[in-house]
């Protein structure tokens, strides 16, 4: 475990009471009594440590103290420089549980699946929320795992028309890719991200990809292409494959050299 994932309506207090399937992995899985300590984090992606003041047999307390100073692994709690934002394309079966676990890995900020023209997989009725709630559930062992700064939001999904409208709705407007098998457009993804986004919105197409009708909707409403190569990915294999590429190009940016020749 990187680091423990506070419950959701955790706001801050300097105390905490955990029970349950947690309070089991902490005291029964990693071994933790009383005094010991560990590293936690809030849905906001501030950090913590946490120390354990009493345990039980379904339960520990522990006292909260925010980490403010770079301790090694323990980082100084603080926000993503560039929030990523992936537009999922439903795919069949449970292939949108491994690309949200692997997207939380890959650091990503929020998860919005869509339904497309060729989606196998379509929108059905989730009144209970089971289906949202479990991929949260996901994003959260990801995020523990991981130490990806916060947990995800997982929105239920939509339709793609109303994505644009959504994105309004959420304030998101910075960038936004969609990654295509043909090369639409000459502009590189090196060039895209080279002005500073507070946000990037990533967009995978399903299974079968994007139909031409939804390719021009995408270029009419401020998306711009990025061509995936020629070989054939999986949508599960393009959506890490694009987030891989997107984050090292961001790492790495503060380090670019340009030569000037003369």
């Amino acid at each position: 475990m990187r680091q423990f994932v506070l419950p959701s309506n955790y706001k801050g207090d300097g105390s905490i009471r955990i029970s349950g399937a947690d309070s089991k992995y902490i005291l029964k899985v990693l071994r933790l009594d009383e005094g010991d300590s560990f590293p936690a984090v809030d849905h906001q992606g501030l950090r913590y440590s946490l120390r354990i003041t009493e345990t039980g047999a379904d339960y520990f307390s522990a006292v909260c103290n925010p980490v403010t100073v770079s301790t090694g692994p323990m980082r100084t709690a603080k926000p993503r420089k560039t929030k990523i934002i992936l537009l999922q394309c439903l795919p069949k079966g449970k292939k949108l549980e491994l690309i949200v676990r692997q997207a939380v890995e890959a650091g990503v900020g929020l998860i919005i699946p869509v339904e497309s023209v060729h989606s196998v997989a379509v929108i059905k009725d989730d009144r209970s929320g089971k289906k949202t709630e479990r991929l949260r559930k996901i994003a959260e062992e990801a995020a523990q795992q991981s130490g990806n700064a916060g947990v995800p939001e997982i929105i239920p999904a939509v339709k793609l028309p109303v994505l644009p409208k959504l994105l309004e709705e959420q304030e998101i407007s910075g960038l936004k890719l969609f990654f295509h098998q043909e090369r639409l457009e000459k502009d590189s993804l090196h060039g895209y991200l080279n002005s500073g986004h507070e946000s990037i919105c990533i967009l995978i197409g399903p299974e079968g990809g994007l139909s031409e009708d939804e390719t021009d909707f995408l270029l009419a409403t401020g998306f711009h292409p990025v061509y995936l190569g020629e070989n054939v990915l999986r949508t599960e294999t393009a959506a890490i494959y694009a987030l891989g590429a997107v984050k090292t190009i961001l790492l790495e940016k503060d380090e670019w050299k340009t030569d000037i020749l003369e």
